[in-house]
């Protein structure tokens, strides 16, 4: 991150405190002094390790448990934090979209919308596809690609490494659901990925977290009834954002979500300052349900 940006970020991640503030303050000055000692200006908040893992304090939507990789804490961790001297640097939205939604997402494009993709697809040869398992390899360095173009200037962003990748790509092939990736391509070129995973929470909720040494049997036969799904990353590169592809992928999206018989989809997590994003979801009719924050706190 401070060699990207040329700033003194240090980070912390990782948080666990039972409810009493006062280990919370014993906690956060211990990462306070050894922030200080490598000479860092800012003390940024929670990360584990990055924007590219897991990341923000849930500060609204505790109603529900959250859908896999994504965080969930504590309300009381927003009052020590707060308390602590840290102020907001940036929210991330999560979007929940109904199965009501979905079904009309999926039931009609836009005709001027139409129009605009099959000139595309005769002038440009765009292709709209489904990973391919058989050669995930190289799927997941097109993927890689493209994240770290589309992404770039985004608040945050920190290009992911090989090792990065592979170690994400991996985790995410145990559970993948082929028909639930595309990717975008023009003249044989990747210019768009969409990422949609089923929530694999769900089916360890039920199972309380515990794989052994039976609980696996259970673990499999509640999979196969995940209801809910999350639409993990959606990204177009830069040059080939006006052209209506992450539409086209969320209609397709909205198709594969419905067929296979999930009953409603988080989209997550958004910046709060992504404009074109955010309005791209709320006329899906996407809502927002949880919002995560992620907190500074000035060290000098």
């Amino acid at each position: 991150h401070n060699k990207f940006y040329n700033d003194k970020v240090g980070f912390f991640g990782c948080f666990e405190v039972i409810k009493n503030y006062e280990v919370a303050r014993l906690l956060l000055n211990k990462v306070k002094n050894w922030l200080e000692e490598k000479n860092m200006d800012t003390m940024r908040g929670p990360m584990n390790f990055s924007t590219n893992e897991e990341c923000g304090l849930l500060i609204d939507g505790f109603d529900s448990p959250p859908v896999c990789m994504m965080t969930y804490n504590p309300e009381y961790y927003i009052d020590f934090i707060e308390r602590y001297g840290f102020n907001k640097a940036m929210d991330l939205y999560a979007y929940w979209i109904s199965l009501e939604e979905l079904r009309k997402k999926a039931n009609k494009l836009p005709e001027k919308l139409i129009r605009v993709v099959n000139k595309i697809k005769k002038r440009r040869n765009l292709v709209i596809r489904n990973v391919d398992m058989k050669k995930f390899d190289e799927e997941v360095e097109r993927f890689k690609k493209i994240y770290n173009s589309a992404w770039e200037k985004n608040w945050g962003f920190v290009p992911m490494t090989d090792t990065e990748m592979e170690h994400f790509a991996n985790g995410l092939k145990k559970f993948l659901d082929p028909e639930l990736v595309f990717i975008a391509e023009i003249d044989n070129s990747p210019v768009g990925f969409s990422l949609t995973i089923p929530d694999i929470n769900q089916p360890l909720l039920k199972i309380n977290g515990k794989l052994l040494p039976f609980s696996w049997i259970k673990f499999l036969w509640y999979k196969r009834k995940i209801e809910i799904c999350r639409v993990l990353a959606m990204g177009v590169l830069e040059k080939y954002r006006k052209l209506g592809i992450s539409a086209i992928m969320h209609y397709e999206t909205s198709k594969n979500i419905l067929s296979k018989g999930y009953k409603g989809a988080e989209m997550s997590w958004i910046l709060e300052n992504n404009v074109m994003t955010n309005r791209e979801i709320q006329a899906m009719g996407g809502k927002i349900y949880k919002t995560y924050r992620i907190y500074d706190y000035k060290l000098y």
